[in-house]
């Protein structure tokens, strides 16, 4: 029996030494890492950023797991490389919508003209949308716009009452102040009202303007 701590017998050939012992079926030793180059499975990192991806506001956490997820995917290191590229995709994507749609509900709400909000003197511009409901856009009025508000109000029951939609206007002419009634007698300008509703009720707001008949703009303030 040979030593195997010892030097080897004559004739006898010495073996090796593995710290991981010897491939029973031949070859290299085997390594507790698995072969060089071996896939680790799926990589969660680059799986959540692309579910996050597809989440609403979360695109941009998204695209920074996306970007983690190639490096840990490089080589085929691990397996989704598809997902970490799919996330960075749809992550920029989203977060460009989500903050385009931020910018367009702060322009909508810093430049729409709300009834129940409108003050008397604020210069508008009008996009009739049927009726007299319409879309107020607040415009500076030394710039050119359509309309000037001259009255706003609350209908009462009397007023819901009296409502004519041949003459829906003539509630407002009782209600315009001394400078805007001048205008409005010189025959040069057209009184609108504005509600949100197709036929007023009692305690819906309203808006009264003016605007020129012939449709051209104003450059200055009517008041």
């Amino acid at each position: 029996m040979s030593n195997p701590y010892g030097p080897p017998e004559p004739g006898e050939q010495q073996q090796p030494y593995s710290p991981y012992g010897t491939n029973p079926y031949g070859g290299a030793p085997a390594s507790p890492y698995g072969a060089p180059g071996a896939s680790q499975g799926l990589d969660a990192v680059s799986i959540t950023g692309f579910v996050f991806s597809l989440l609403c506001c979360t695109g941009f956490v998204g695209v920074i797991l996306g970007i983690i997820g190639l490096s840990r995917t490089k080589n085929g290191v691990r397996q989704g490389r598809w997902a970490a590229i799919a996330a960075i995709v749809i992550g920029i994507v989203g977060s460009l919508a989500t903050i385009a749609s931020l910018v367009f509900f702060v322009w909508f709400g810093t430049s729409t003209v709300f009834i129940d909000s409108a003050d008397v003197g604020q210069c508008v511009n009008v996009d009739e949308l049927g009726n007299q409901d319409a879309t107020l856009w607040e415009k500076d009025c030394d710039e050119s716009h359509d309309a000037e508000i001259a009255a706003t109000g609350t209908f009462t029951s009397d007023e819901v009452d009296a409502y004519d939609d041949n003459d829906p206007a003539a509630l407002c002419a009782d209600r315009i102040r001394t400078d805007y009634a001048t205008a409005y007698a010189t025959g040069d300008y057209y009184l609108g009202i504005v509600f949100e509703a197709s036929e007023p009720d009692t305690g819906d707001d309203f808006v009264c303007f003016l605007e020129r008949k012939d449709g051209t703009d104003l450059e200055q303030s009517i008041g």
